[in-house]
This record gives C-alpha cells, sequence and structure tokens, in this order.
C-alpha cells in the first residue's frame, strides 16, 4: 500500500491530471470540482480504503496552497482551469490568425465594440467573458493600432487612466471607447460631458499630453504579461491567482532537504500541528484512558511541543544524538533557527527531521507493541534512516554529507 508521501505524488500525478485537456477548453463546473476534490481527499488520507471514515489532517484550502507558502502544492483545480482559459484571451487580444479569434471578432466586435463587463456571445465566449477582469490584471498592452486597447480602463501606460485621473473619468461619455476611436478626435473635449470641474480640466491637459506621444501603426496591438513576458505560461498565471500567505522559512526548508517524501510530509504535519497527537485526538472527540505524554512521567498532555520538545525523553535524545540542550517551552518552529544555528550544518533540516521521525516511532512502538522507549533505540531508528536519505544526496554534496555523518556517529 502507498504511503501517504506516495498518495500525495499520485493525487497531483493523476487526478490533478485527468481533466487538464477539458479545463483547456471549458469551465469545469463547480460539482464536478467537487467530486474530483473528493477523490483526492481520499487519495491523499485514506488511501484504498474507499469506505473509510478517518478525518483528514488538514484543511483542503491548506494542502492547495504551494509548498514555498506552507502547503502541499496540490493544485486547486478552479485556479488551474482559470489560469488555463485566460489563453483565450491572449490568443483573442493578440488577434493570432485562428479560426475561432476570426469569428468572434468579426460575430461580436466588428463595429468597433470590445469586450468589457456585457456579456454577450456563446455560452462558451460568455464563460470566458467572466475572467476579462483577471487577464486585464495580469497584462500590459504595447499600442499598435489601438483597436484593441480601451482608453480608460487598459493598462497602456504605468496604470489604468480610470484608476490615474478618476475625476475626468467620470465624465467621459463613452467610458468603454478604444485608443484608435479616442485619438481620431480632433478636440478632446469632445469626448467628455461639459462643463468640466477644475480638478477634470487639469487632468484633460495630462491625458492629451500623454496621448500625444501615440503613434498609431498598421500593426496588431501587441498583449504581454505584468511580469514582463510576451509569452504565455499557465503555471505563471497561476502563481498570480493563488493565495501566498506569510509563512515561516522552515516550510521551505522542508521541500529543499534530501529526506524522503513520507519524512518531509511528517514534518510539514508537525509544522502545521496537524499530527495525531492526543491533544489532536481529545480535539476530536475521541476517547481515549489518558491523554498523557507515554514517553515521561510529567503528567503533560501529550502535544507537538511537548513530546517533540519539552518532553523529558525528547529532551535526552536531542542531546545523546545530536548535542543539542533543547530549551524548556520551546515551540515550533521558533526553535528550528535555534537548532539550525546549534548544529552548523548545512544538513541542519535533516537531522531535526529524522530526529522528530525517530521519537515518533519510540512513541508508536510503546504504544502499539509494547517496546520500551529509550535513547538507544531511537539513535538505531535514526541513523537507520539518515544512511537511506545518504542514497538521495545531490552528487555535489556528497561528501559534505557523508562528512557530517560521520563527524554524528562519533558524538
Amino acid at each position: 500500500m502507498l504511503s501517504q508521501a506516495g498518495r500525495l505524488e499520485l493525487t497531483n500525478a493523476v487526478f490533478t491530471s485527468l481533466p487538464t485537456f477539458y479545463m483547456c477548453s471549458l469551465e469545469l463546473p463547480k460539482v464536478v470540482i467537487k467530486q474530483i476534490d473528493k477523490y483526492r481527499k481520499n487519495c491523499l488520507w485514506q488511501g484504498g480504503e474507499i469506505n473509510a471514515r478517518k478525518p483528514p489532517k488538514a484543511a483542503w484550502k491548506l494542502v492547495c496552497i504551494a509548498k514555498k507558502d506552507g502547503g502541499l502544492g496540490v493544485l486547486d483545480l478552479g485556479k488551474q482551469n482559470e489560469a488555463l482559459l485566460l489563453k483565450n484571451f491572449f490568443k483573442f487580444f493578440n488577434r493570432l490568425d485562428i479560426p475561432w479569434v476570426n469569428l468572434i471578432w468579426e460575430k461580436y466586435y466588428s463595429n468597433d465594440k470590445l469586450p468589457n463587463h456585457t456579456k454577450k456571445g456563446s455560452f462558451w465566449w460568455r464563460d470566458n467573458l467572466k475572467l476579462l477582469q483577471k487577464f486585464k490584471s495580469l497584462t500590459t498592452v504595447k499600442t499598435e493600432d489601438g483597436k484593441t486597447c480601451l482608453f480608460w480602463m487598459d493598462t497602456w501606460q504605468q496604470q489604468p487612466l480610470a484608476d490615474s485621473v478618476p475625476e475626468l473619468y467620470s465624465f467621459a461619455k463613452n467610458k468603454a471607447i478604444s485608443i484608435q476611436k479616442a485619438l481620431q478626435y480632433e478636440d478632446f473635449s469632445d469626448m467628455f460631458h461639459l462643463p468640466l470641474s477644475q480638478t477634470a480640466l487639469n487632468q484633460l491637459l495630462q491625458v492629451q499630453n500623454d496621448a500625444s506621444s501615440i503613434v498609431l501603426t498598421e500593426s496588431k496591438d501587441k498583449w504581454g504579461f505584468i511580469w514582463g513576458s510576451m509569452l504565455f505560461s499557465s503555471a505563471r498565471i497561476y502563481e498570480e491567482l493563488v493565495q501566498h500567505p506569510a509563512v515561516h522559512p522552515a516550510f521551505r526548508w522542508i521541500w529543499k532537504s534530501p529526506c524522503q517524501p513520507k519524512h518531509k510530509v511528517f514534518f510539514w504535519l508537525i509544522l502545521n500541528d496537524r499530527l495525531s497527537t492526543r491533544n489532536i485526538l481529545r480535539r476530536r472527540n475521541m476517547t481515549l484512558q489518558s491523554y498523557d505524554c507515554v514517553l515521561c512521567n510529567d503528567a503533560s498532555e501529550e502535544c507537538l511541543d511537548h513530546l517533540f520538545l519539552n518532553c523529558s525523553f525528547a529532551k535526552q535524545c536531542w542531546e545523546v544524538i545530536l548535542q543539542v540542550d533543547i530549551q524548556q517551552n520551546s515551540t515550533f518552529p521558533s526553535i528550528l533557527p535555534f537548532i539550525r544555528d546549534a548544529l552548523q550544518s548545512e544538513f541542519h533540516m535533516v537531522a531535526t527531521i529524522l530526529l522528530c521521525w525517530s521519537i515518533w516511532s519510540a512513541r508508536n512502538d510503546w504504544i502499539f507493541k509494547g517496546m520500551h522507549p529509550d535513547e538507544a533505540s531511537c539513535r538505531r531508528v535514526f541513523f537507520k534512516e539518515l544512511n537511506l536519505v545518504s542514497l538521495r544526496v545531490k552528487p555535489s554534496a556528497n561528501d559534505r554529507f557523508h562528512s557530517w555523518m560521520q563527524n554524528i556517529q562519533n558524538f
């Protein structure tokens, strides 16, 4: 049976990829996304037990956040669908020589109008128009013939004129006029409801000055992206569409380490306080004889910070195996920079993850197998896993890793 890390890869590689072809062309109904997510959740948290009722260890929104931002990097299908559909606008506004692009321009916009808040056309085009503002928020336009660019609302300068000169914009007769049509006015004041306020009049002079620098050509307008590229990238657009919460740097350290995927997912659960410790089981209303830590006699409730940092057994493991003195009342993830500085090694994250894994193994062996925990057994598990990790180290760091591993074996 696949490990949880293996099921994570399966979730991304298979269930997430299956609807991609459809999402490139059509808006995926929300009920379909919900059903696919149900399968993906089951694959990630319950594996092959299709009728299992085990609760997920983390909220799906957290799982769908990028790894560098504290999530597991599973794609949000709704955002991915939007990112893929935005390619239609990229083709449309750049007027690529494609039959459907030519058809829509001729059928709906042959009268010099441009797509705006009014949604018209086939069901497919109306679904695309829902994303129009998102597309324009990510793009800039290099004006050539001015036919595809709105004078007021598109970014042909540093920001749309509707934002930079709002008072003048409020007097505009046609707020959806193209640059080409706007520049055909000999007197710019004919574009506005008169009389103008003094502020609007001052802004009009500024707009006239900016517009005088525009030279229209016979070429097509060129639509690119705010990050400077003229090429479409669904991956980059997806990154712009999803949230980027501020998180501890340790969430990046996890995935850069050479540890096995099972180790990384395990430590990710620790940093998010989602590991099934006894205080979590109490929170989920699971009845146990005791919720205290089984590795010590402190009569303290088993929580992450106690189990891995403040428990007397855990503190002895840190001191004996890595010679790190963990201070009382330490917490995750704030303790990680201290451990990094104490170890003085580029492989500090490997040591931290594997020692926590060893403590967790000792705890589970005592609960489920009746094997009494001691520092020697914890040390054996640590170096067993470390030897396996050594096979995953990049060749460029192989010598440094083995030198570091030999050094801590002599502690």
